[in-house]
């Protein structure tokens, strides 16, 4: 019975996908540091890791290996692209100005603010701007350097940085329960 099934599947499979294009798979890392007078300074690079067999954590060392040797690496999200492509995220942060790629570019920690979705039934926001994803995943992480019971990343950042990330008050997307995160900004443990 179940050899009998799995031939018409198969072909339904294949004729539903006949038209179906391949989709990309994009690996993008910011490279990201703290800047002068209350901003982040970053850069960003990208691969296109759609026929890669490698683990995406080797695709971002790669990318960052004649840069500068990170503080933290961090796998911050996912998202569809309109296009089709399928974008996975990385932050690197250093304490080290110097670590970016290409063009360095400022943002106003005031501008780290979530997109607004609007629409109950439509969660992704409209637009989703490369700021809004480098904000996303500062938040993400300062999550983990405020409340995560792990001390390795707060081993890692030095004073200046503790206190970016404390400045932050970490909020993850699709929580609802945050009232208590942003109340509770007491300062996060020093170096051990």
């Amino acid at each position: 019975m179940l050899r009998r099934l799995v031939l018409p599947a198969v072909c339904l499979l294949t004729l539903l996908c006949s038209g179906c294009q391949t989709s990309k798979t994009e690996l993008e890392l910011f490279l990201v540091s703290v800047g002068d007078g209350q901003t982040v300074r970053y850069g960003r690079r990208s691969a296109d890791i759609s026929n890669w067999k490698k683990d995406p954590d080797t695709v971002a060392r790669g990318l960052l290996a004649s840069i500068c040797e990170p503080a933290i690496l961090h796998s911050t999200s996912w998202r569809w692209e309109k296009d089709g492509r399928l974008v996975l995220t990385y932050i690197a942060y250093s304490d080290d100005g110097k670590c970016q790629a290409g063009e360095d570019a400022q943002l106003a920690w005031s501008e780290l603010l979530p997109p607004q979705a609007t629409d109950p039934k439509k969660p992704r926001p409209a637009v989703i701007r490369p700021e809004d994803v480098l904000a996303h995943g500062l938040r993400h992480i300062t999550f983990l350097v405020r409340h995560s019971p792990d001390s390795r990343l707060r081993a890692v950042l030095s004073p200046p940085s503790l206190a970016f990330f404390q400045s932050m008050c970490g909020q993850l997307a699709g929580r609802y329960e945050t009232a208590s995160e942003f109340a509770d900004c007491s300062p996060v443990k020093k170096r051990e």
